[in-house]
């Protein structure tokens, strides 16, 4: 098998927006890790990190990690840190920190290559080459608890677009509850792998449930944006109400065209 590159960046594309209607500003801010915001109190930075090799502590998530089938199970034992313990899973840990002064609404944004993941006609996880991971609190999955990820209709918060010529599924959440300044979210995920059903056959990658499948994606760097944005608690009642007032109606933080909305 060979190794392949999972590249998977934040997403750099700070945003100071004021959108006013009527007499009303709503202060916003699209997180990026280096860069500040402070107009109206919203400030947000978005945390990546993975356990350090000894298995002792949290370090800063480290990019261009090899990608290989798992080797046991994503839902197996866990470390001390509630991490997987299979071998080629990848930490990644994502969290966000009101940096700000005032409390403020969350939502966040993980993008996945269409190409690897079975996407909103189905939804079925079991047909995915590329995984993720909700986070954890203390044991317990943060989806559906401190996460909501899930619409109305009880199907996911999504939609697919076009992110540097290839086609992605967003899949996104909303924080429970106001992020109160100097706070930071429970895991919006904790890690990311590749599907054991992934091989290599006459030097190309197959997927052994769909023989068929392009995976030609893999032949190369395969990027996983994430993105947060926050909008000030103050003269909102939910995060939808917020965020729909400071960007508009199906917003698509990455930019562009958006289609399939299940929001």
């Amino acid at each position: 098998m060979k190794k392949k590159i999972l590249a998977i960046g934040l997403v750099v594309a700070m945003a100071a927006t004021a959108v006013v209607g009527g007499t009303l500003a709503y202060f916003t801010d699209t997180d990026q890790k280096t860069n500040t915001f402070t107009a109206g109190g919203v400030k947000i930075a978005l945390i990546e990190q993975q356990v350090n090799d000894g298995g002792t502590a949290l370090e800063d998530f480290k990019q261009n990690q090899v990608l290989m089938p798992i080797v046991g199970s994503a839902q197996g034992d866990k470390d001390s840190f509630g991490q997987p313990v299979a071998e080629n899973y990848i930490d990644k840990i994502v969290t966000i920190k009101n940096t700000g002064n005032s409390d403020a609404y969350v939502r966040a944004y993980f993008a996945i290559p269409t190409a690897l993941d079975d996407g909103y006609e189905t939804f079925n996880a079991g047909l995915n080459v590329l995984h993720f991971n909700f986070g954890n609190a203390n044991g317990a999955t943060t989806q559906g608890n401190q996460w909501n990820w899930n619409n109305d209709s009880g199907t996911w918060k999504y939609y697919e677009t076009t992110i540097d010529g290839v086609k992605y599924n967003v899949y996104y959440a909303d924080y429970y509850t106001t992020l109160a300044a100097g706070a930071t979210t429970e895991q919006f995920i904790s890690g990311v792998y590749l599907d054991k059903n992934v091989d290599m056959k006459d030097g190309k990658y197959v997927d052994k449930r769909n023989k068929s499948a392009d995976l030609s994606i893999l032949e190369g760097t395969v990027n996983c944006p994430v993105m947060a944005v926050a909008v000030q608690a103050a003269g909102f009642d939910s995060v939808d109400a917020a965020v729909n007032a400071a960007f508009g109606a199906n917003f698509n933080t990455f930019g562009g065209d958006a289609t399939n909305w299940q929001s």
